[in-house]
């Protein structure tokens, strides 16, 4: 009996081991299968086609040409794609603090910039042009004296202005920049060209102005920490690999039918 009771006792031992194993190893793909890396991308939500917000964007909330383009990054470095939306001026300091991985927010690569970041290559290339109503006598860049103009924080078409010596007014979003046009309280949005060409197709009554002898060519690129090396050439080779199919012509195609005005005029991020 005792002899038989030992063996009871060993066989419900081993039981017990063998489901707490089965257990943990349940546990363990659990934690494995939650556990995906990120890589998180700072944005400013603001700009059309290439970032705004949407009932039901590509990450999350967030639609556009660059969330697509980010999204794409993450699943070729194997990695979830995050958004951290934020005021433009802000994007970059995240970036030194560690907020974010990276920044893509149609930024700009500037000499300025490069001294302090490592840029991606350049996946898109605009220029400045300036919004006007279908009436203006505004044809080209130093029309603009003497009338009131209007820019967004921190984006190039700001630069450009302060370039030209001129007055200006500038706002956070887009398209509060825009209802001041549309509304009358102001002459001239100056902007980059594919953001022009949405906010002129959501708005009757504007046109859209180019001047390229003040206004140079562009490019737009994803800014990393300098000597972020590793990072600098997952995304690049990724991006490479979107230019080489033509993924980023397609996706710029594609969004520049998109109409954004709704979920633009609709959310608070906008």
């Amino acid at each position: 009996m005792k002899k038989m009771k030992k063996i009871l006792a060993l066989a419900l031992a081993g039981a017990m081991v063998l489901s707490f194993a089965a257990c943990g190893s349940k546990d363990e793909t659990a934690k494995d299968s939650s556990s995906k890396e990120t890589i998180t991308f700072g944005t400013n939500a603001e700009f059309p086609p290439f970032e705004y917000v949407t009932s039901s964007g590509t990450i999350g909330e967030f639609d556009g040409i660059d969330m697509a383009i980010a999204k794409q990054i993450g699943d070729d470095m194997g990695k979830e794609a995050k958004i951290n939306n934020m005021e433009f001026d802000s994007l970059l300091l995240a970036l030194d603090n560690g907020q974010v991985d990276a920044v893509i927010a149609g930024m700009t690569v500037t000499d300025e910039r490069k001294e302090s970041y490592d840029f991606s290559t350049p996946y898109y290339t605009a220029t400045q042009v300036m919004i006007v109503k279908e009436d203006s006598d505004i044809q080209k860049a130093s029309d603009m004296k003497d009338k009131k103009i209007v820019v967004i924080q921190g984006y190039t078409g700001e630069t450009c202005v302060q370039d030209l010596g001129y007055e200006y007014e500038a706002f956070k979003k887009g398209t509060e920049a825009v209802m001041e046009l549309v509304n009358g309280k102001c002459d001239v949005v100056v902007i980059d060209s594919a953001t022009a060409e949405k906010f002129v197709g959501d708005n009757e009554g504007l046109k859209i102005v180019e001047d390229p002898d003040t206004f140079e060519a562009e490019e737009y690129a994803i800014a990393v920490k300098k000597g972020n090396t590793e990072l600098l050439n997952e995304i690049n080779a990724s991006i490479q690999k979107m230019l080489d199919n033509g993924t980023v012509s397609e996706l710029s195609a594609k969004y520049l039918d998109v109409d954004t005005e709704e979920d633009a005029s609709g959310s608070d991020a906008e």
